[in-house]
């Protein structure tokens, strides 16, 4: 079977997000600074209010401006949210190939990083990463279906998902997961090595770090956000990795009275 060329290249950052992101991978992020470069982006200004202001974020104050909005969701979600924005305007937003819809797409995303936030894992570890990697790691998936849609594979794709997995699905295409074509993104626009490593990993998990995006991965993805087979598929990780199951079942308990 034929298989599909990724790019040589992939779109660029607009200049003020590039900033944004040096400001991100550097660690001296300002606050005031961020501010200023994201309301010299009207239109990516609009989009992070319209996100925030979305049942998802389940907000009961009306944000009206992007410092409030950066206020009461912190730089992590705010950088999560000006990505995925500029992601989807560097790519036509058909998710079809994986049978979900764009808004459902962005439900997967926040949920994800929700269930993260609400599951009180080691102090010790990155969690502002873990964070951005939770609501980006599926990026690559916005990536191989322009390229499925594209090289007209779409019906070839959807067989290959019935008879294997989807992560089987995308290799036999690209000989790549989406994961490992989102780091690729995620590099070419600068990311952390930090971030790219984890966002590469997600489906062969190395570090602790790791092994919570993959369960995380498992509770909620495009079949479906916290499914019965989900959850038990997310609980049996748990105890091969050996973490606390308490603590993630509490944490479900919380999202899901907010989804």
């Amino acid at each position: 079977m034929s298989k599909i060329t990724l790019p040589d290249s992939f779109p660029n950052l607009p200049a003020s997000v590039q900033k944004i992101q040096k400001m991100f991978a550097s660690g001296n992020l300002d606050v005031p600074t961020l501010v200023r470069l994201l309301e010299q982006e009207p239109l990516l200004s609009a989009n992070i209010l319209k996100l925030v202001n979305s049942p998802y974020y389940g907000l009961h104050l009306k944000v009206s401006s992007i410092k409030n909005a950066v206020a009461l969701l912190g730089t992590t979600v705010i950088r999560g949210i000006v990505m995925a924005t500029v992601l989807k305007k560097s790519f036509p937003l058909d998710l079809s190939p994986y049978k979900i819809s764009i808004e459902q797409f962005d439900a997967i995303c926040i949920a994800r990083m929700k269930l993260l936030q609400e599951w009180h894992i080691d102090k010790n570890l990155d969690f502002a990463t873990l964070s951005s990697a939770a609501f980006l790691m599926e990026s690559g998936k916005i990536v191989t279906s322009n390229e499925i849609l594209k090289n007209g594979f779409l019906d070839i794709f959807l067989q290959l998902c019935n008879n294997s997995t989807l992560l089987e699905a995308e290799k036999a295409l690209f000989d790549k997961s989406s994961y490992e074509i989102a780091s690729l993104l995620f590099r070419e626009w600068g990311f952390d090595d930090a971030f790219i490593e984890l966002i590469s990993n997600i489906a062969n998990p190395l570090t602790t770090q790791d092994k919570i995006l993959h369960i995380v991965a498992t509770a909620i993805n495009s079949k479906g956000i916290l499914e019965d087979t989900n959850i038990q598929a997310a609980t049996e990780l748990l105890y091969k990795y050996e973490l606390d199951l308490q603590r993630f079942a509490q944490a479900l308990k919380k999202i899901e009275i907010e989804i």
